[in-house]
């Protein structure tokens, strides 16, 4: 499904209202410098672009290594950075990629 696109100020409403002690502004500046860091190229440590929402809070994560869930599945990302996740696949193989059987060996020999 991936992430769901969300405006910042929009976020930081959904936010305050779940989270009443937050401080509006100290929140909004920490998703704003998030948002600075991944639009200048901040990667987390395996690599991957940070999740901005998640790195507002954490420190510059992606959202696996935030979550440990593989990918998204409808939670928020700041619109802006919401393009992270469309990658271009590899083009599948036109050959055949199986190996030649042998047939001198036969597998139900080979103890597993």
């Amino acid at each position: 499904m991936g992430f769901v696109p969300i405006q910042l100020n929009e976020y930081v409403r959904k936010h305050l209202k779940a989270n009443p002690g937050e401080k509006k502004g100290e929140f909004t500046r920490q998703l704003k410098d998030a948002l600075a860091r991944y639009q200048a190229g901040a990667t987390c440590d395996c690599g991957e672009p940070i999740w901005v929402i998640g790195s507002s809070v954490l420190g510059d994560t992606c959202f696996t290594c935030a979550t440990l869930e593989a990918e998204p599945s409808g939670d928020y990302e700041i619109a802006e950075a919401c393009h992270k996740m469309a990658r271009i696949l590899p083009e599948p193989c036109s050959r055949k990629c199986e190996a030649p059987l042998d047939s001198d060996t036969d597998d139900r020999d080979v103890p597993f």
